[in-house]
């Protein structure tokens, strides 16, 4: 039987302690994980760059670095009319997107627009991730589930793919992280800087990806499942929202003196819930018609009138039927958890190599979570945000894309925490029966 765990909050204890003594020091360990993951990395954005291997191009890059070109030369957040030419001229003010990914790259470009150099970027920002998650697991679990989860980052193919993307995942990744590093390295001490200190993170992510703002709920709940009383927890929740509003709020504004309308983070939301319902819904659509709506559909029209348009369309084909949104929500689903990817996105090698690498990862990862299920409430952010994250995409729209950024990251600790459970089981047994062929001999 394996043995449970204790619950953690000030110092890593853990079930999982090796018979054997360790060499290293677990930052020695974990710091030439980190440089495993770097240079697994690098290699892959070199290959990558030089052309030695090719990959799955993502639209959406033109867009972001055209609008770091123009905030880095002073036009201010606005992108090429000529999506194909990022970095011509006329530009059209926009909010898009959101903005913290340009403003990234818009500080980089004060040293250089090389793509090799914006990679090699985001491989530092995913360096910095695994040592953070590997924090993490070593406070909530044990060093072997740290690090092991470490490896597997380090070397988890879909992850590595997105650090040669020019988009918003890895900044995502890294800011998802430093935030559960955060909360968890506070222990049962969530003052009220602390709770700050992660609306601060909170709303930085929903400004690089808005489906940041599903850590919200998922603070909420651990707040709430903490040994605090109801006004305390309440509190927390409190300044944490105060602090994602002064974070968010001030974009906010911007977008209201462009548009003299309300559009919290980005005015693409309409056309994400019209991806949604048409693309799983509709037996007829076509990826043509997706891609015209994303990038060149109504460009003579406003932004915050575009996006009224697209979910009156969208509600449209739901038809109001709460039959076709739970349709729409399961393919959703579906999508986003898949096993093996749709043919219609994805040629016959990345779908096997993606079937490959995801597969082992949920089947370890579930089950590694189920073994923790006794400590729902000291785990509650991990699970709260998994739920909430993925209820937001279910009913918008989902891709494996979204999912890879968000989810597999806490799937990757519940494989930490599953195979050092058999590591140690194993070990255990091993040292048992040592003292037994022992005595046999003699």
């Amino acid at each position: 039987m394996y043995p449970e765990f204790a619950l953690v909050l000030h110092r890593p204890q853990s079930v999982f302690v090796s018979q054997v003594p360790l060499p290293m020091s677990f930052r020695q360990k974990a710091a030439l994980i980190v440089l495993l993951a770097v240079l697994v990395r690098l290699a892959f954005v070199v290959a990558v760059d030089t052309r030695k291997l090719s990959v799955a191009h993502n639209p959406d890059t033109e867009d972001y670095l055209s609008f770091a070109y123009n905030l880095a030369t002073g036009i201010g957040f606005a992108h090429a009319i000529n999506e194909d030419q990022p970095f011509s001229q006329p530009v059209e003010f926009s909010a898009w997107r959101a903005p913290l990914y340009p403003m990234f790259l818009a500080a980089a470009f004060q040293i250089s627009r090389n793509t090799l150099f914006l990679r090699c970027l985001q491989v530092a920002l995913a360096g910095f991730s695994a040592y953070f998650l590997m924090e993490v697991a070593l406070i909530l679990f044990s060093q072997m589930a740290a690090l092991i989860s470490g490896v597997v980052f380090a070397l988890y193919p879909l992850l590595i793919f997105y650090t040669a993307d020019l988009g918003t995942e890895t900044l995502f990744v890294f800011l998802l992280t430093a935030t559960l590093l955060v909360y968890y390295r506070a222990g049962g001490n969530i003052s009220s800087g602390h709770a700050f200190l992660l609306g601060v993170l909170t709303g930085l992510a929903a400004l690089d990806r808005p489906n940041g703002l599903m850590l919200i709920p998922a603070f909420a709940l651990a707040f709430w499942f903490r040994k605090h009383t109801r006004a305390e927890a309440l509190r927390r929740i409190a300044v944490l929202t105060v602090a994602v509003a002064m974070v968010v709020l001030p974009w906010t504004y911007r977008n209201y003196r462009l548009y003299h309308k309300l559009v919290l983070i980005s005015s693409n939301g309409g056309a994400n819930l019209w991806f949604g319902a048409y693309f799983r819904l509709l037996p007829d659509a076509s990826m043509e018609e997706i891609g015209y709506s994303q990038h060149k559909a109504l460009r003579d029209v406003p932004e915050p009138d575009r996006e009224k348009y697209y979910y009156r369309q969208a509600f449209a084909i739901l038809d109001h039927s709460p039959r076709r949104w739970g349709e729409m929500f399961a393919s959703n689903f579906a999508a986003m958890y898949t096993l093996v990817p749709s043919a219609k996105l994805h040629s016959p090698k990345e779908r096997i190599l993606y079937s490959i690498c995801f597969l082992p990862l949920l089947l370890s990862g579930v089950a590694g979570w189920i073994m923790l299920r006794r400590r729902w409430r000291e785990l509650a952010l991990l699970w709260g945000w998994v739920l909430a994250d993925t209820f937001l995409y279910c009913i918008y729209v989902s891709s494996i894309r979204y999912r890879v950024a968000s989810v597999d990251p806490v799937l990757i600790l519940g494989t930490g925490v599953l195979v050092a459970t058999v590591v140690s089981h194993r070990t255990s047994m091993a040292l048992a029966v040592e003292p037994r062929l022992d005595s046999s001999r003699t």
